[in-house]
């Protein structure tokens, strides 16, 4: 078989140019590498080409370039222009987060820190004052809101009114001024002084029998308290102490009358005091105006009889109401005066806070785990706070921003595989495994051009991708494995449908009628099949044929024109 073939192209080369035999030798040469050829057969308008239904796979796919980048980097610039203490990494160390890179003279930052600190007990004296000055007037104010009540001056309790000032309307009244005495006329006392020989025979609740000369008669009283430790020393130079009785006003008693009192033993004998004494009221009470201001009402006479609450003089409220106008007034400053120290304390202590984090940021630490990708500090000199001294990027993880168009986007979705190439120096090429972390759901247009951005994330725990470097990413759309295959170039597409021209010795039950505007070669018929997937170069057969079935390709007029046609077996 391979002497027949050398001697058919033994015999094609005597008839052929160069330029034949150099497409000749290169179509043997990818023979050889496993690549199918069409066949060829003499038809009356040139060579009929046919090919085979295969078996294979095939993938819908979306390829394109982007640039490898970390997904986390980190330029970081020196807290302040400040002379570098020490410095801890160079370019290439891989860090954690938190460890140390360099430190900074902390001088300047401490000298922040302490002036921020005097700045803040400032405010915060100044805000207490403001405070006190709140509370010391919101208090006044209600304690002149209070005195409204006080306004009207009444009876704390039953009595006879004594000592009654002389008021007129329209008159001046100020607060603390006194007005009149109330006493209690009801109940009346009397203070009597007793042998200390007797102290064993007095107790509380004890009754006594008054005796008041003036009216000639004697009414009962009680003992209300007893002094044993008084000692009063009469003429004679006797010792006695000191009980008060007290006893209810039949109404013909008053203050300043001549009384006497008897006690009985247990054994019912008389005591007698040392000396009489005079009656005076049980309860007496200086009453006083709590407020300043003008008198509009006096119910006020002397001796007369008042129960307790009963108005005795109304003041006009005038003067107070002024005073509680003025304090609202100086609240309301007040008040204001606190926001006003509030606000520069949150100030003063934002400050402080500043300062103290500039003065902790002196030991600049990474704020990432990664590899220092650059440093461009001197221990020892001085740090420029304009200028990146360090950048740090997390190569870990690399992120690989790519444009999926139109047509395509909506079949490419998040978590979706990627194959990532990178070409080295030398041409080789490194292949990695990605996913698609996220798209976008807004579009973007460049040069006519719609395309939606994606990211596709790509592990790289070994650190081969390097940043920068660009890369060839391919995404699998779809995919069917075990499936028919034809070229592409066989698939006819008319009325009927998608179509494949089948040889086969008789008409198929399947085919169909094309009409006379569309050549059949000889011994082929029009087949209607079902497509899938397809590519640049193959489709896929779902039905309407079987494996292995010879199918039209194309006429060809030049036997090396076939090569133009070849295309990648599957099996």
């Amino acid at each position: 078989m391979v002497r027949k073939i050398l001697n058919q192209l033994h015999s094609f080369l005597k008839k052929r140019s160069k330029r034949s035999l150099a497409l000749l030798c290169a179509a043997v040469l990818i023979g050889g590498l496993g690549i199918r050829f069409f066949h060829a057969q003499d038809g009356a308008a040139g060579k009929i080409v046919t090919d085979v239904v295969s078996v294979g796979s095939i993938q819908s796919t979306v390829t394109g370039y982007g640039v490898a980048a970390a997904r986390e980097a980190v330029a970081m610039n020196p807290p302040e222009s400040s002379k570098v203490l020490s410095l801890l990494v160079k370019e290439g160390d891989y860090v954690e987060a938190g460890t140390l890179l360099y430190s900074l003279d902390p001088t300047q930052a401490q000298k922040a820190v302490q002036e921020a600190q005097k700045e803040v007990s400032s405010a915060l004296e100044g805000y207490q004052e403001a405070q006190k000055r709140v509370e010391e007037t919101a208090e006044t104010l209600q304690k002149l809101v209070d005195l409204r009540a006080e306004l009207s001056v009444r009876a704390p309790f039953d009595g006879k009114l004594v000592e009654v000032v002389s008021l007129t309307p329209g008159s001046s009244v100020t607060n603390g001024q006194k007005i009149a005495v109330i006493a209690s006329s009801g109940r009346l006392k009397m203070s009597v002084y007793y042998s200390e020989a007797y102290e064993s025979d007095v107790y509380i609740g004890q009754s006594v029998q008054v005796s008041v000369p003036a009216i000639m008669n004697s009414i009962t009283g009680k003992v209300s308290e007893i002094y044993k430790d008084v000692e009063y020393i009469g003429p004679e130079g006797g010792k006695c102490f000191e009980i008060v009785v007290t006893m209810n006003n039949p109404g013909t008693l008053t203050a300043g009358m001549d009384a006497a009192a008897v006690l009985k033993n247990a054994a019912g004998e008389d005591i007698y005091p040392y000396q009489n004494t005079k009656l005076d009221y049980a309860q007496t009470q200086e009453i006083n105006a709590k407020v300043d201001g003008p008198l509009l009402e006096n119910h006020m006479r002397n001796y007369s009889v008042v129960r307790a609450g009963q108005a005795l003089v109304v003041l006009g409220p005038e003067e107070l109401e002024k005073q509680i106008e003025e304090k609202r007034t100086a609240l309301t400053a007040a008040q204001e005066s606190l926001e006003t120290t509030k606000t520069a304390l949150s100030s003063a202590q934002e400050k402080l806070e500043k300062a103290q984090n500039h003065e902790a940021n002196m030991e600049v630490k990474a704020p990432i785990s990664g590899t220092i990708l650059s440093c461009s500090l001197i221990e020892g000199e001085t740090a420029d706070s304009s200028q990146s001294a360090i950048q740090i990027a997390d190569t870990s993880v690399m992120k690989i921003e790519i444009q999926v168009d139109e047509r395509n986007v909506g079949n490419v979705k998040a978590g979706m595989e990627c194959t990532v190439a990178q070409s080295g120096g030398g041409g080789e090429k490194s292949f990695y495994t990605g996913t698609v972390e996220s798209i976008s759901l807004t579009g973007k247009s460049e040069n006519g051009v719609s395309f939606f951005p994606a990211i596709v994330k790509v592990e790289n725990g070994e650190g081969t991708m390097m940043t920068g470097m660009s890369v060839e990413y391919t995404l699998i759309l779809a995919q069917s494995d075990n499936c028919l295959l034809v070229p592409a170039q066989a698939v006819q597409y008319t009325e009927q449908g998608n179509c494949l021209f089948v040889k086969t010795e008789k008409r198929p039950e399947n085919a169909v009628d094309l009409g006379d505007s569309i050549e059949i070669p000889a011994g082929f018929y029009a087949v209607p099949v079902e497509t899938g997937l397809s590519n640049s170069s193959q489709v896929e057969i779902k039905s309407g044929v079987e494996e292995e079935t010879e199918i039209f390709i194309q006429k060809s007029t030049e036997f090396g024109s076939s090569f133009d046609d070849m295309y990648m077996g599957m099996g």
